[in-house]
């Protein structure tokens, strides 16, 4: 299947929205898609060749590169779904995981001031502090992990995938958090972190805590990581009801709150 021309969009203007996911996220897309489609974008749906997503409503869905969770393929494949992206006639990329999303339909202006920089949910690597690694251990690079969801223009995107061809996966770091850092540094692309983000598990009561503290006082909009429709319902609930007390009412079109 080839790339479709984009659907034009009156709200968030020449973006592709991108879901990242394997064949066992299937049902955390469906459960999740709302918050995807609420970009008023075309979405894509990328999958691995040998763990495929297709038949999500009637999405664009794709495939490149081999399964794997951490390691050199996962890098390989990573390469090889951004460089099918670039086939998208788009000059702005929202790329998700199966389980970030963020929360304001209207993405903010502020994303796209920049054409040389990737915004992302960048935290703190915790080695740094650890005494088997130290404070240098990322250097040259950062001591940091960007972590999803992305935003990037063709642009940057185009720099990225000519200069990160062959990267060699970390053997220490070697998950797609840490493909972003050694990319953007081998293709001169800056790298920032949202200005209202959080990356946090929710699966537990104490995560599932913090997220909300997150969106309710911090006023989190690009978040990471959803895997359960209740909580998603929740947090744009949260993120809802922080709005309006804001009084900054913002609408929901394809989102139903059960609270």
């Amino acid at each position: 299947m080839s790339a479709k021309a984009p659907r034009v969009s009156t709200l968030n203007p020449d973006v592709l929205t991108v879901v990242h996911c394997y064949s066992g996220d299937r049902q955390q897309v469906i459960d999740l898609l709302d918050v995807y489609e609420h970009h008023d974008t075309e979405v894509v749906i990328i999958s691995p060749v040998d763990s495929p997503v297709h038949n999500i409503r009637h999405h664009d869905t794709r495939v490149a590169g081999e399964v794997a969770y951490i390691g050199q393929k996962s890098w390989d494949r990573q390469h090889a779904q951004l460089e099918l992206l670039l086939e998208y006639p788009c000059k702005w990329y929202l790329l998700n995981d199966s389980d970030s999303f963020i929360l304001t339909p209207k993405l903010p202006a502020y994303l796209f001031a920049d054409e040389n920089i990737v915004y992302s949910n960048q935290v703190h690597d915790f080695r740094v502090d650890d005494p088997r690694w130290g404070p240098t251990f990322h250097a040259p690079l950062p001591p940091i992990a960007m972590q999803p969801p992305y935003f990037l223009s063709r642009k940057a995107l185009e720099k990225i995938v000519k200069a990160s061809k062959g990267l060699e996966a970390c053997p220490v770091c070697p998950f797609i958090d840490w493909w972003w850092v050694p990319a953007c540094y081998a293709a001169g692309v800056k790298h920032a972190p949202y200005q209202f983000c959080a990356s946090c598990e929710t699966v537990t009561p104490n995560g599932i805590a913090v997220m909300s503290q997150c969106i309710s006082e911090r006023g989190a909009e690009a978040i990471h990581a959803i895997k359960r429709k209740e909580i998603k319902e929740l947090m744009l609930h949260l993120h809802r009801r922080r709005n309006e007390a804001n009084g900054t009412p913002k609408t929901y079109p394809h989102v139903k709150s059960h609270y």
